[in-house]
């Protein structure tokens, strides 16, 4: 929710937290409910008909209402300004400023079921598609690639060059691999890729669409070694919900198949959970594609609330006057009320 007010607002927000005080929002209702109910512009002290229809008129009931509308707007925009807004300027970054970057390894899951094709064209092509167009967008970040199945290996070390990241994550298909998903395993390989690194930020992302069933070390085991190595972890479990159409080559050509998309939610937010990452679901590749944006700017707010590395305003000026106006419309209202119809 909090990213749909980001996008819609144009601010980023250090302390989102606040956003849970709209949570109050019924309360808020129920209060000018009870006002409006306890206030009825002097209807119980007047007597003749003609000032009874004069303030029970259309005038009086809309300008009421409202007025009752901005003051939950202006609530809302509390709200905003307690959550800090601010706006981060990467295009304003020192040139020179080797310091902004993160190292941030994908661990991409290319087992046999990466093939559904939920996502279009399928699951595998969706996943590298999106990474590579996350990496083009990149100037200083270290990022690696680790593939895994029954097995994992790094197909890319965390690399500036991002073009020869790209060539890697083009040749990935899984086919070389032993069969399963090693979820424990794909990760503490994406680890040992960070393990000793000086950088103050240090990310993973890891894809899978199943369930651990392969592999010498168990997802929450690796969990704990990323924990030590103060590694955060994003986890994107991926498929749709219910069956999934799979190609299925026979004696007699190729079709299609349905499977049961089983995805280990449980685990992976545990992982997220104990890493201080976050776990996201991606049903299709628009979500996917939103999910990684969301993840990078992420990264951004961390990185520079710890380094104040990329430059950022608050600009509000804009709500400052927009706070000011409603303010305003709210007291003369009230007292326009007050005088005439009191």
């Amino acid at each position: 929710m909090i990213g749909i007010v980001e996008q819609y607002i144009g601010y980023e927000f250090m302390e989102p937290s606040w956003f849970f005080l709209t949570l109050l929002l019924p309360l808020f209702f129920w209060l000018l409910y009870k006002l409006n109910r306890s206030n009825i512009f002097g209807i119980r002290y007047t007597n003749t008909a003609e000032n009874q229809q004069e303030i029970t008129s259309f005038f009086v009931l809309t300008l009421r209402m409202f007025l009752h509308a901005l003051k939950i707007l202006l609530f809302l925009l509390f709200i905003v300004l307690l959550a800090k807004p601010i706006k981060i300027d990467e295009s304003s970054a020192m040139p020179d400023n080797s310091a902004y970057g993160i190292d941030l390894i994908f661990v991409l899951d290319v087992s046999l079921s990466m093939q559904a094709m939920d996502l279009k064209p399928n699951r595998l092509e969706s996943a590298k598609r999106v990474i590579g167009n996350f990496v083009q967008q990149r100037k200083n970040d270290r990022i690696g690639l680790v593939v895994y199945s029954g097995e994992a290996y790094s197909a890319c070390h965390k690399t500036t060059d991002h073009q020869l990241f790209q060539s890697q994550l083009q040749y990935v298909n899984g086919t070389d691999l032993v069969q399963g998903t090693a979820i424990g395993v794909g990760l503490g390989t994406g680890i040992t890729q960070l393990r000793g690194d000086s950088t103050s930020s240090k990310a993973i992302i890891l894809l899978t669409d199943g369930k651990n069933n392969i592999g010498a070390i168990s997802p929450s085991e690796a969990a704990e070694l990323a924990v030590n190595e103060n590694i955060r972890v994003y986890t994107i479990g991926v498929g749709t919900n219910g069956y999934a159409p799979m190609p299925d080559v026979g004696l007699f050509g190729s079709g299609i198949s349905y499977s049961l998309v089983e995805i280990d939610e449980g685990i992976l937010k545990e992982i997220s959970d104990k890493t201080g990452g976050r776990y996201f679901r991606a049903t299709d590749s628009e979500s996917l594609q939103n999910i990684v944006a969301e993840i990078d700017k992420i990264e951004k707010k961390i990185m520079n609330k710890d380094e104040q590395i990329l430059p950022q305003t608050a600009q509000l000026e804009s709500l400052l006057t927009l706070l000011l106006i409603l303010t305003g419309a709210i007291i003369l209202g009230d007292v326009f009320l007050f005088m005439v119809y009191e």
